[in-house]
C-alpha cells in the first residue's frame, strides 16, 4: 500500500536545493535594502515574468501573491499559520510553511508559463539564456528564498514576511461603499430569506418531481475497494507534514476518493443536466468555455482544515454541467456552464466529520454534520447575517451502500440525501481526476481549439463566459459577478456577512463535538 509522502519529500528538497543554489544570487542582505546585484538579477527575471503573464492575461488565481516575496504564493490555511511561527522549536514547522508557499508558487509559475502564448515564452527564454521560462522562475525562486529567509531566525525578512502573509479575501469592500451596503445587505437579506425557507420546505421531498433520474457513481479504483475502517486507516496512519498536514501519494488518494465519492443522482431533463469535462471550443469571437457530456468526471482536490485543535485533511469533489439553462430572458440565474462542489471533511478517526457543499460560483452553502457533530446557535442565527445552513445531517449508510446526492433539473440544486447500494448504483460511471496532476492541473490548463493552452480561470478566478444576469443586482454584496464560476481558493459564500469556502476556521463557531464523559 503506497503513502510514501511525495509531497512531504518535495518540500524538503525545495528547501535543500535553495540552500545549494544559496551562491548563486549572492549573500543575505539587509532587508528593504537594495539588494546585491545577483538577486536584483533574481528579482528582474521574476518581475518579467510577472509583467508577460499579467500582459497576457493567463495569471493563475489558486493562491495569493504575498507582497515583497514574488516567490512565494499563499492560501487561507498557510496564512492562517503565520502569527504562530516565530520560535526556534518551531523550525521544521517552519520551514514547512516556507516550503509549501514556494511550492505553491512553482506550481502556479509552471500553468501560467504553460499558457503563455508562444511568442511571450520565446522572450522568456532568450532573457534567461535559453532556459524554459518556468525553470528559469523556479531556480531563481530558490534562490532569493535561500537569501533572504533561511537566514538567522526572526531577521528583518522573516518578520516582514510574516506581516505580508494575509488570508486573501473576495470581498471588495469598495463595492460595498459604493453600493451602500448597510442598506442593501436589508433587501439582499429578505431575499435571501425568502429562497432559504422555500428551499428547506421542499428538501428531502419526493424526488425527482418530473423527468428521469441518472445516477452517475465512481468508476472502480484500480486496487481492491476500501472498507471504511481501512480507508480510515489510511487516513490515521498517513504521514503528516510538521504543520499536522497529510501527505498522501496519488494512490492513495485515488483510493481514499473512490472510498468517500458520492452518487450523483441527477433530475435529467436535458442536456445541461448531464455531467462532463470543460474544454475550450471554438466560438465566433474566440474560445468559450464548453462541457463534454460524453466523458462524466469528477475534480479531486486533497485539501485541508482546521477543527478542534487538529489539521484535518479534506476530499474536495467538483462536477461540470453544461449550463443552467435559462428559463426566459429575465432569467437572471441561468448561463453557460455550472458546476457542484462537494466536500467531505475527515476527523481526527480518519471517518467523515462533516459533509459541505456549495455550487462552482461559491453560492447555496449547505452543511451537513455527521453524528456526533452537531449543529449549534450562532450569532447569525439572530441577525442579518446568513448562518450556515443546515437541511440535515448526513444518514448513516452501512457497509455495501454509498452516499447519494440528489440533484434537481435545471438549477441543479442539492435537494436531499439518501443511501443507494453500491453494487448497483451506476447508470453512468464517473472518473475522478487529480486537480495536482499535469497538464491540466485542475482545469487550470486545457488545451485550446487552435493551438496554444488556457486555464478555464481567469487571472481574478472567473470563468469567462459564465456571467449572469444576477450580477447588475447583486454587486452591493462586494463580491465579483455573483453566480460566475470560479476557481477553488476564490469562491466567497455569503452575500449578507463575509465567509470564504476555504476558510481554515469554517466549522469552529458552527460546530462541536460532545465532550466526552470521563
Amino acid at each position: 500500500m503506497a503513502v510514501a509522502s511525495a509531497a512531504r519529500g518535495a518540500t524538503w528538497a525545495v528547501l535543500l536545493l535553495a540552500l545549494l543554489l544559496f551562491a548563486g544570487c549572492a549573500g543575505t542582505p539587509s532587508w528593504r535594502e537594495t539588494p546585491p546585484p545577483g538577486q536584483r538579477q533574481c528579482r528582474d527575471l521574476l518581475s518579467a515574468f510577472d509583467m508577460a503573464v499579467a500582459e497576457a492575461g493567463v495569471g493563475d488565481a489558486g493562491r495569493a501573491r504575498v507582497a515583497g516575496f514574488p516567490y512565494l504564493r499563499t492560501d487561507r490555511l498557510l496564512a492562517s499559520f503565520a502569527p504562530t511561527l516565530r520560535h526556534h522549536p518551531d523550525a521544521p514547522r517552519y520551514a514547512d510553511w516556507l516550503g509549501r508557499m514556494r511550492q505553491g508558487d512553482a506550481e502556479a509559475r509552471r500553468i501560467e508559463a504553460a499558457n503563455l502564448p508562444t511568442p511571450a515564452r520565446q522572450r522568456l527564454a532568450r532573457r534567461s539564456g535559453g532556459e524554459a521560462p518556468a525553470a528559469a522562475a523556479k531556480a531563481r525562486g530558490e534562490r532569493l528564498l535561500a537569501a533572504e529567509l533561511l537566514g538567522p531566525e526572526d531577521g528583518p525578512a522573516r518578520v516582514a514576511l510574516r506581516e505580508a502573509v494575509a488570508a486573501p479575501d473576495h470581498y471588495v469592500d469598495t463595492w460595498r461603499v459604493l453600493g451602500l451596503y448597510p442598506l442593501a445587505r436589508v433587501g439582499l437579506s429578505l431575499g435571501y430569506g425568502r429562497w432559504r425557507d422555500a428551499y428547506l420546505a421542499g428538501f428531502d421531498g419526493p424526488f425527482p418531481t418530473r423527468g428521469e433520474v441518472r445516477r452517475y457513481a465512481p468508476a472502480p479504483p484500480a486496487g481492491p475497494p476500501l472498507d471504511a475502517e481501512a480507508a480510515a486507516r489510511l487516513v490515521r496512519r498517513a504521514p503528516r507534514s510538521p504543520l499536522g498536514l497529510v501527505d498522501l501519494d496519488d494512490e492513495t488518494l485515488r483510493r481514499l476518493a473512490a472510498h468517500h465519492a458520492p452518487v450523483f443522482a441527477i433530475e435529467t431533463r436535458g442536456h445541461d443536466d448531464r455531467l462532463g469535462a470543460p474544454y475550450w471550443r471554438r466560438g465566433p469571437a474566440g474560445p468559450l468555455p464548453a462541457v463534454d457530456t460524453n466523458r462524466a468526471v469528477a475534480d479531486v482536490r486533497l485539501a485541508h482544515t482546521r477543527f478542534d485543535g487538529r489539521v484535518l485533511p479534506q476530499l474536495v469533489y467538483t462536477v461540470w454541467f453544461p449550463a443552467r439553462t435559462r428559463l426566459g430572458a429575465l432569467d437572471i440565474l441561468g448561463g453557460r456552464l455550472d458546476g457542484v462542489v462537494w466536500r467531505v471533511t475527515l476527523g481526527a478517526d480518519g471517518r467523515p466529520l462533516i459533509h459541505d457543499s456549495i455550487h462552482a460560483c461559491g453560492c447555496y452553502h449547505l452543511f451537513f454534520p455527521v453524528p456526533p457533530l452537531r449543529r449549534v446557535v450562532v450569532p447569525a442565527d439572530h441577525d442579518l447575517r446568513e448562518a450556515p445552513l443546515t437541511p440535515a445531517y448526513t444518514p448513516p449508510h452501512p457497509p455495501g451502500e454509498r452516499l447519494a446526492l440528489q440533484l434537481a433539473a435545471v438549477s441543479h440544486y442539492l435537494v436531499g440525501l439518501a443511501t443507494v447500494d453500491d453494487a448497483a448504483s451506476a447508470d453512468v460511471p464517473y472518473a475522478l481526476r487529480l486537480t495536482r496532476s499535469p497538464p491540466h492541473y485542475g482545469r487550470r490548463s486545457l488545451a485550446l481549439p487552435d493551438g496554444g493552452r488556457r486555464s478555464l480561470f481567469g487571472p481574478e478566478g472567473l470563468v469567462a463566459g459564465t456571467e449572469r444576469l444576477e450580477r447588475f443586482l447583486l454587486w452591493p454584496a462586494g463580491i465579483r459577478s455573483p453566480g460566475a464560476m470560479r476557481q477553488w481558493g476564490t469562491h466567497a459564500t455569503v452575500f449578507v456577512g463575509r465567509r470564504h469556502f476555504d476558510d481554515p476556521l469554517l466549522f469552529e463557531e458552527a460546530f462541536v463535538l460532545p465532550t466526552p464523559v470521563p
